[in-house]
């Protein structure tokens, strides 16, 4: 079956022919150049086949000649197309405005995005691109190249190391790297690190200052453990005391778990529910029949337009629904205590700040009341011990003489 793009464009019709001798009269229109394709037999004395317009009317001397008769039975091809079109011009025309509309719409930019800014803000690049020409509304053709886009955005904004220029679609996304500012050294007035809390000491190792502590040495609260004046009884100096000094402190955790615990699980079951808004009244439209979990959780997603500033009063919500099913769970003692010891470790982590590290730990006693197990636990936790203080009364370093 040849069915091309030149057939097509120069029209075709499908006849059928009747007559004793159609073998010869096909025979002479194919000898004769005629272009005939799609040839099938459909009775004794009659075949169909496909054939050009401008070659259909070349027939009529085969058919008088072998006493033949045809029959057009269908036609196909751009001619017979535009005379459809032609009787249906509205839709034509609509055909043809839909498109050009379609183009039209898809040659501008809609959506401008910015992201990776930090300290920057949005509102300054989006006005910084919209000098450059990049704006909600504005024609892509008259863009210029994203290479030269990111050029002038980066001379508009010398807060910025980097500017990336994306754009797809109606979309245009602008990526910042922002410029990272020079941390400027804090200034620190003269200062003892002291202890926060008893403790014997693991480690101490002084940055700026003078050590007036040792390892494994017992300290008590407010005591020094780096002092801030250096020097000699002479002649001495008030510093910023800096340092790390981490302790052994000592903690006692009471913790309670109840032998009998509820938990819940997500079945994998979900239901999608669709809302129609309408300013602030949300209709559901699907499923009619609404029909919920009785547990579940759920999540919304919504899409309202917007454009230039403007957003629409209507939009969409859908939210899906995630099925939780309730179980009762039986620990045993030993579990409660488990779960007893993770809770209290988090809890004395917590206290104890950050670098914290449980050296040890050890389960004092544990009683089964009311269907929970009471634990009373000991934790001994390496933590940083040592807080500023400020000095009073900073002794000066004495003036040199001058006296000759």
């Amino acid at each position: 079956m040849r069915y091309g793009l030149k057939e097509w464009t120069e029209g075709y019709v499908t006849i059928t022919v009747r007559g004793k001798r159609f073998e010869r009269f096909l025979n002479m229109a194919v000898r004769e150049g005629l272009r005939i394709w799609n040839i099938r037999r459909v009775g004794e004395e009659t075949c169909r086949c496909d054939i050009l317009i401008a070659d259909y009317f070349r027939l009529r001397p085969f058919l008088r000649e072998t006493g033949c008769r045809s029959h057009v039975e269908q036609r196909e091809g751009l001619p017979f197309w535009l005379v459809r079109l032609r009787r249906r011009s509205g839709l034509g025309i609509g055909a043809v405005l839909f498109f050009v509309g379609l183009y039209m719409l898809s040659s501008f930019v809609w959506t401008v995005e910015v992201t990776g800014t930090k300290q920057m803000s949005p509102q300054k690049v989006l006005q910084a691109a919209e000098q450059i020409g990049i704006k909600e509304g504005a024609w892509k053709v008259k863009l210029k190249e994203p290479l030269m886009l990111r050029k002038e955005l980066m001379n508009l904004l010398p807060e910025a190391s980097w500017i990336g220029v994306t754009i797809q679609g109606t979309k245009v996304t602008l990526n910042i790297v922002e410029k990272d500012d020079p941390v400027k050294p804090i200034v620190l007035g003269p200062r003892h690190l002291v202890a926060k809390k008893r403790a014997v000491i693991h480690t101490i190792l002084p940055e700026a200052g003078r050590s007036q502590v040792k390892v494994n040495q017992f300290v008590e609260k407010g005591q020094v453990l780096v002092s801030g004046i250096i020097g000699s009884e002479e002649r001495q100096q008030a510093v910023a005391a800096r340092g790390t000094v981490m302790g052994e402190v000592w903690y006692t955790s009471d913790a309670s778990v109840p032998l009998k615990q509820t938990h819940y699980r997500l079945t994998g079951e979900r239901q999608e529910q669709q809302y129609l808004i309408v300013g602030a009244y949300a209709v559901q439209v699907w499923p009619w029949n609404k029909q919920g979990f009785a547990r579940y959780e759920s999540e919304e997603s919504r899409f309202i337009p917007s454009y230039a500033g403007y957003t629409s009063p209507i939009g969409w919500k859908q939210v899906t629904q995630a099925e939780v099913v309730e179980s009762q769970v039986e620990l045993s003692t030993e579990e409660a205590i488990a779960y007893a010891k993770r809770f209290a470790r988090e809890d004395i982590l917590r206290k104890a700040g950050k670098d914290a590290v449980i050296r040890e730990e050890k389960v004092l006693h544990a009683t089964t009341e009311n269907g929970k197990v009471y634990v009373s636990i000991h934790f001994s936790v390496i933590e940083d011990i040592a807080v500023e203080q400020p000095i009073v009364g900073v002794p000066q370093s004495p003036e040199p003489d001058s006296t000759p």
